[in-house]
């Protein structure tokens, strides 16, 4: 750990599971290689919505290990969140969800998998459909007759400004579905086009298929139809970014908002691939900002993001896509859902999604693109939640040397209760509202100790 700041007992991390659960960091897992039998089971928490297999471990889980920047929590609050994943565009077909059976093998950081189940539903002709009248004749010949006496219409009114169906005919040109190969593993997430020469936004899960490295191979889908290899350009496992290219022209990139002057209650809408149907779009509003959510992979990897909710429906295969404003303005990187206990299959949108703020995507994407490595700021600080209930906080039970708190002063067994404007009730709401800023950000830190309360200006340090 570079700035020491990790965590020492995330409660979120460890969850006792079946044989048959994929590991997901402690999460619900949407887990399912292409032949698997079905298994598995659920457990609360965000799942990523990215949709690849995760590989069983002994303990059904993924075990969870300080982070590189070494910035992370000692506790987690309720509700953890992983990213949502879904399958290979196409793979719609009838059929029974699939996941991986308990003997399994696979590969998972925040790695779920699913494959959708559509159902036809086909209803009875009953009495309401129509009506048929005997005429009386002894040939008993008969005759329909319609109920529908008023004027049709054939046209669709026209599109709004600023509605939906505007909004949606000018951003899904550039959303993307992604697919993956690892072995004998497949799996989806979505994208975002940035530039028309094939450079593309998803999440770090999406491309990794929840491991330590780059898929085997990643085929990007495009809104009209067409197909393309791509390769990685640059991945970040802290932030869960990462940007890849495609060798293709003419393409449509999205417009690029800002994310630093949401409101909650603005309405937004979520474009991307859940359970592998690409193109879809679902709205909703942002239910509440500067949310923290923590994630831990299979390699000990832990992403903490200080994200945007959003009632708007989100599910596996969701991960790596637009979030979106009325406008079609890109505020967020759409990547992970809560979800809730009990039942075996692969869970769902329960209104309450995740993304990744686009001002901070946006500034990890730029410094990966070229090959470059992501830098997170850090205060240098081991934290854990203060024990005391009338005065929450995020209490320092180490400092580093050399690092930004040491230079401004903060002490061992300080309580950290604001950063700038924004109230600190955990330790990893300190973690999301440090990360949210940049290397060489001043920011105002107020702490206590004891019954003295102190404010103090403080430029973050790098990792």
């Amino acid at each position: 750990m570079t700035n020491g700041e990790y965590p020492g007992n995330d409660d979120w991390r460890q969850v006792p599971q079946s044989p048959n659960q994929p590991p997901t960091g402690g999460f619900p897992a949407y887990g399912q290689p292409g032949d698997g039998p079905a298994g598995g089971e659920r457990y609360p928490g965000p799942t990523p919505t990215g949709q690849f297999p995760a590989a069983p471990q002994p303990t059904g889980q993924f075990q969870a290990a300080p982070n590189p920047t070494g910035q992370f929590p000692t506790a987690s609050t309720p509700g953890a969140q992983q990213p949502p994943w879904g399958p290979p565009p196409g793979a719609t077909g009838p059929g029974p969800v699939q996941q991986p059976g308990s003997g399994k093998s696979g590969v998972g950081k925040k790695a779920v998998v699913g494959l959708a189940a559509v159902a036809l539903l086909a209803g009875g002709i009953g009495g309401g459909v129509g009506a048929w009248a005997v005429n009386g004749s002894q040939d008993n010949t008969s005759q329909s007759t319609t109920l529908a006496s008023g004027p049709t219409m054939t046209e669709q009114p026209e599109a709004a400004p600023g509605s939906v169906q505007e909004t949606a005919a000018k951003v899904l040109p550039s959303v993307v579905s992604i697919t993956v190969a690892v072995g004998r593993q497949v799996g989806s997430g979505s994208g975002i086009i940035l530039s028309g020469d094939g450079v593309i936004l998803t999440n770090n899960h999406v491309i990794s298929a929840g491991g330590g490295r780059p898929a085997d191979e990643i085929m990007v889908s495009f809104n009209d139809g067409s197909r393309a290899p791509a390769k990685v350009l640059g991945a970040d496992p802290t932030s869960d970014i990462a940007v890849i290219k495609v060798d293709k022209t003419g393409l449509q990139p999205i417009t690029i908002g800002k994310s630093d002057n949401l409101k909650v209650g603005q309405n937004v809408i979520a474009v991307g691939s859940p359970l592998g149907l690409d193109g879809t779009v679902t709205t909703g509003i942002i239910s509440s900002l500067n949310r923290p959510v923590s994630t831990t992979g299979s390699d000990g990897e832990e992403s903490v993001m200080d994200a945007i909710q959003t009632d708007a429906a989100i599910n596996p295969g969701n991960s790596g896509g637009a979030l979106v404003n009325s406008a079609g303005a890109l505020i967020g990187v759409n990547s992970a859902i809560a979800t809730v206990s009990g039942g075996s299959g692969q869970a769902g949108s329960i209104g309450l999604g995740f993304a990744i703020p686009v001002d901070q995507a946006m500034r990890i994407a730029d410094q990966i693109r070229s090959g470059g490595t992501a830098k997170q700021a850090t205060l240098g600080v081991n934290v854990r939640p203060s024990s005391d209930v009338n005065r929450p906080g995020a209490m320092v039970v180490g400092v580093t040397d050399g690092g930004a708190a040491k230079a401004a002063g903060i002490p061992a067994g300080a309580v950290i209760t604001q950063v700038n404007d924004r109230r600190i009730a955990s330790s990893e709401a300190l973690v999301a509202s440090i990360r949210s800023h940049a290397p060489g950000d001043t920011v105002k830190i107020t702490y206590y100790v004891g019954n003295d309360n102190k404010t103090v200006q403080v430029t973050l340090g790098s990792s």
